[in-house]
């Protein structure tokens, strides 16, 4: 059986254009998805310990480990750019040990819950990279999600904050950019 040209145009079935990533992201845009992300792994967070359904949980945790990677992803790019802006970056790290440390510097009046949650956010390396010892990280990630995950929105206000009262909204984060 042969199909009718017209009937394959119409329901354009050719693959889509190839695009090149784009790499270029407004500092508001990246602000509002942190909050998207510390939203998430709040309401997650909470979720899990109110849920009796195994399978509610394990959901939570996977949707946390993605929005804490998510969240560092971002944090690391805002970080890195608020060194540029300020002539403190090295031009050679972009660890996120590097940005904690940045942040550090920049947020001296740190609240207790976002001071534990940046100390446990190096766990997002953790379970990315060994998944070898996924049991022993998913028991930290639950820690995490007890203790500290409000500290995520308490970063989000920090930096929400800064930027705006430096007038940094506009401003473009450009992930391509040479150092």
């Amino acid at each position: 059986m042969k199909l009718d040209e017209g009937l394959i145009k119409e329901l354009n079935l050719n693959p889509n254009e190839e695009r090149e990533p784009i790499n270029v992201m407004r500092m508001s845009e990246l602000l509002a998805f942190i909050k998207e992300s510390a939203e998430r792994i709040v309401s997650k967070s909470n979720l899990f310990f109110t849920t009796e359904s195994a399978d509610i949980q394990a959901d939570c945790l996977d949707i946390v480990a993605v929005r804490l990677n998510d969240f560092v992803q971002a944090f690391i790019d805002v970080i890195i750019f608020l060194r540029k802006e300020e002539g403190t970056y090295n031009g050679k790290s972009k660890s996120l040990r590097y940005c904690i440390s940045g942040y550090d510097t920049l947020f001296s009046d740190q609240t207790s819950l976002e001071k534990q949650f940046l100390g446990e956010l190096l766990l997002r390396n953790e379970i990315t990279h060994d998944y070898f010892n996924r049991e022993i990280h998913q028991q930290k990630l639950i820690a995490l999600m007890q203790n500290c995950a409000e500290g995520s929105l308490d970063v989000y206000k920090q930096l929400s904050t800064y930027i705006k009262e430096s007038n940094l909204l506009e401003k473009y984060v450009n992930k391509s950019e040479k150092h």
